[in-house]
Parts: structure tokens; C-alpha cells; sequence
């Protein structure tokens, strides 16, 4: 079987969705089907082994990424079809599979934009079989990243386009033969409520490969050397991930500098890994509020996860996730985790048990919790304990399989269609 994996963006991207989806090569590719990858502007390449994570060459250093300046339009617009990548990967795609009319195909698209359009024409001019997977929810992300610009007008343009966008991919998969992958329960619901067969909908979260991922973590302090995090007795409160409107990271900063202010003898720090359009206001925001000397911005770091064992405490004050792979791989590095109170997170970890939950607009609450977890470092071993043993769950080979089932499916329905 040939399984063409479609992605709008690149595949080395640092984002969620490129690494869940390059886990999701791996899986296939050691399973012995042959895996090929669609990327932006129709880009088709092979996956082979010596491209899977093991491979680790191209992610040795850390990397800086150059501040970004604000919120630009190609940021706004990333979410809407891009033309170019439509026609050209329909096009290399179809050029591609004229030369082998024997193997069984399936197209797996990963977005509600340009790879679900290119699936949707491959099935409609050839009849390919395919699914389409949502990572997230892009409406409310969308949103979220919407309410954060200033310019009204642009606004409306981009929520508009965004809405007749999800009108015609709707009505398009109502109509197709194929099935839809989501991250958790809430995005269901959404999905049903918009019309779609409860039948034809299929929760599937992230999954991370947990051997290799531990293999690959950085020992305690190995990590806090590289990060420049010298003082062994300090006490590291840490996100990784995108700096977005969605990820919420400015609740972070403001309860770390309530915990300051409230503890101003407190031997912590704050880290914040990762980049995106909010880092220059975030930076302006706490050098404003004196608390420099404690928040570290270090920029993307690629393959970050491998930091994780210099952090003490992760954070995720999102305020809209799928099904997140920054918590997954914290909760497999038996991290203490605080996160956002949110159903998408729920689904991954439960209050009080493999993690504690605040209300993600409430810096409040979570400087409450940050200074609950600083002051007791045996709740800090017992939820990193459970979170390790929850983690399980989410490795590749628990999660994988079910994907490889939901193909045959689409197959057979597409069969049956025809």
C-alpha cells in the first residue's frame, strides 16, 4: 500500500503537526508500507528510515530564530488554502500514481485547507480513497488569533474567508466518501453538531515514539548547562512551544511575576523555549515589570523535548488545544505539569492526579498552583509519577494501529461508494 501523507507546511517544521506527522511516517515506514510525503507547494518526497527521528543529525545544535515583529498577514492567512500548493500537489500526485496502477492508495490529509482540498480532488478525479485529520480546532484558533489584531477591517476579511472556508470543506466531506480524524470529544461534538455522521468521525490523539524520546533526553544537569541554567538549587518553571495568541503564554508571565513579587527571596526561574509573533510583547512585558533577572527567552530549540529534565515544573496555559504533544512528551519525562483547564487537556491528564489545572484566564489561580509545586517538592515527584505512567498510553504503537484500522475503513467505504 501506498500512503501519501498531505501537509500544507514543511516537514522538518518544529510545530506539533509536523512532528506528529513525521512520528506517523515512522510508524508506517518501519511497518512496511511505503510512505511518501506532500508538502507545501506540492513537494513530494519518499520517507525512508534514515529520516526518522533516530537519526537526530539535523538537530544537534540549538538554534535562535530571529525575533519576530508583530503580527503579519502571512500569519493571519496560514490557515486558508494556499493555490499554488493545491494545484501543484494534485498535479505531481496524480503525474506520480499513473506509473503504478497495481498498489492499493490512500491519501491521508492533515488540515481543513490545502492538503484537504488536494485529497478531496484526488478522490474526485481519481478516486483515490482518503481521510482528513484536524489537529486542534481552527476555528477557535483562528479566532483567538484574530481577536490579537488591531486592524478591524483585516479582521473581518480573514474571519469571513475563514468561515466560507469551513462551509465548503464541510459540505465537501458531507458529501465525499471519507472519514474524519479529531483530536478529542469537544472538536467531535463540534463536527457533529456541524452535520457530519457521528459514524464518520474518529477521535485519535497525538502520540509520541516513547523509546526513542527517552533515549534522547538530555540527563538533569547536562540540560541545565547547555541552557545556561548554572544554579543547580534553583527551582525551573517551564513552556515549550509556540509563542502564539492561543498559547496563552502571557498568563504564564504575568503569574510568574506575581510569585515573584509574593516571594521575592525565591530561588526560581522562568524559561520559556520555543518563538512565534507574541515574543516581542512578552519580552517588553517583563522588562517593564523588573523581572528580567528571573524569565529566560531562549528561542526555538529544535527537538526541545530533549531539555525537558532541566525543567521542574512545565506549564501549558493554552487556551485551545487538539491534543497537545508538548504535555504528552512532558507527562513521559515524569515532569510536574500544570496546565490549562481546558476539555482538550482533560482528555489527557486529570486534576489533581497527573496534573494540576487552573483556568487559563486566571494568572491568579496559576501563581497559586506555581508557588503550591514550588514549596512541595514531593507533590512534584508524585504528579510527575502518574503523569509517566498515563504516558503510556500515548505511545506510537498504542495509538498508530487504530490509524492503520481507520485506512481499511476508508478503503472499504470507498469500495462500497463506487
Amino acid at each position: 500500500m501506498y500512503i501519501y501523507l498531505v501537509f500544507g507546511g514543511e516537514f522538518f517544521d518544529p510545530g506539533g503537526w509536523a512532528k506528529y506527522i513525521r512520528e506517523l511516517a515512522y510508524f508506517l515506514n518501519n511497518h512496511g508500507y511505503r510512505v511518501k510525503i506532500v508538502c507545501r507547494m506540492g513537494k513530494i518526497f519518499p520517507y525512508y528510515i534514515k529520516m526518522s527521528i533516530s537519526d537526530g543529525a539535523k538537530f544537534r545544535q540549538i538554534k535562535v530564530i530571529s525575533k519576530h515583529k508583530g503580527m503579519h498577514l502571512s500569519y493571519l492567512l496560514q490557515h486558508l488554502p494556499n493555490l499554488l500548493t493545491v494545484v501543484l500537489g494534485t498535479i505531481r500526485v496524480i503525474r506520480e500514481i499513473r506509473y503504478d496502477k497495481v498498489a492499493q492508495k490512500i491519501v491521508h490529509a492533515h488540515d481543513l485547507s490545502s492538503s484537504f482540498f488536494i485529497a478531496y480532488l484526488l478522490w474526485k478525479l481519481i478516486k483515490i480513497p482518503y481521510v482528513v485529520q484536524i489537529h486542534g480546532f481552527p476555528l477557535r484558533e483562528g479566532k483567538i488569533k484574530l481577536m490579537n489584531n488591531a486592524n478591524p477591517l483585516l479582521c473581518h476579511l480573514v474571519w469571513f474567508l475563514t468561515k466560507m472556508l469551513h462551509i465548503i470543506a464541510i459540505s465537501l466531506i458531507k458529501n465525499s466518501s471519507t472519514i474524519l480524524l479529531v483530536n478529542n470529544s469537544e472538536v467531535k461534538s463540534f463536527y457533529e453538531q456541524c452535520g457530519i455522521p457521528s459514524d464518520k468521525i474518529k477521535i485519535v490523539p497525538s502520540a509520541i515514539n516513547l523509546h526513542e524520546y527517552k533515549n534522547h533526553l538530555l540527563p538533569r544537569e547536562d540540560a541545565r548547562k547547555i541552557l545556561g541554567l548554572a544554579e543547580s538549587e534553583f527551582v525551573t518553571i517551564g513552556y515549550i512551544g509556540g509563542l502564539k495568541p492561543e498559547k496563552n503564554v502571557e498568563t504564564l508571565v504575568k503569574a510568574f511575576e506575581g510569585f515573584v513579587k509574593s516571594c521575592p527571596k525565591a530561588k526560581a526561574r522562568l524559561i520559556i523555549i520555543g518563538d512565534g509573533p507574541t515574543r516581542p510583547f512578552l519580552e517588553e512585558y517583563v522588562r517593564e515589570r523588573g523581572i528580567e533577572n528571573f524569565v529566560s527567552f531562549l528561542g526555538f530549540i529544535p527537538n526541545a523535548y530533549r531539555f525537558l529534565n532541566a525543567i521542574d515544573i512545565f506549564v501549558l496555559p493554552s487556551l485551545s488545544e487538539g491534543s497537545p504533544i508538548a504535555l504528552i512528551e512532558a507527562m513521559s519525562s515524569g515532569k510536574a505539569i500544570i496546565a490549562s483547564n481546558i476539555p482538550a487537556i482533560k482528555e489527557l491528564v486529570e486534576d489533581g492526579k497527573e496534573a494540576l489545572l487552573f483556568d487559563p484566564c486566571n494568572p491568579e489561580q496559576l501563581k497559586n498552583l506555581v508557588l503550591k509545586l514550588y514549596n512541595n517538592p514531593e507533590l512534584r515527584e508524585k504528579l510527575g509519577e502518574n503523569a509517566k505512567r498515563k504516558a503510556v498510553q500515548y505511545d506510537i504503537n498504542a495509538v498508530f494501529p487504530k490509524i492503520l484500522h481507520i485506512y481499511k475503513e476508508a478503503i472499504a467505504y470507498n469500495f462500497v461508494r463506487q
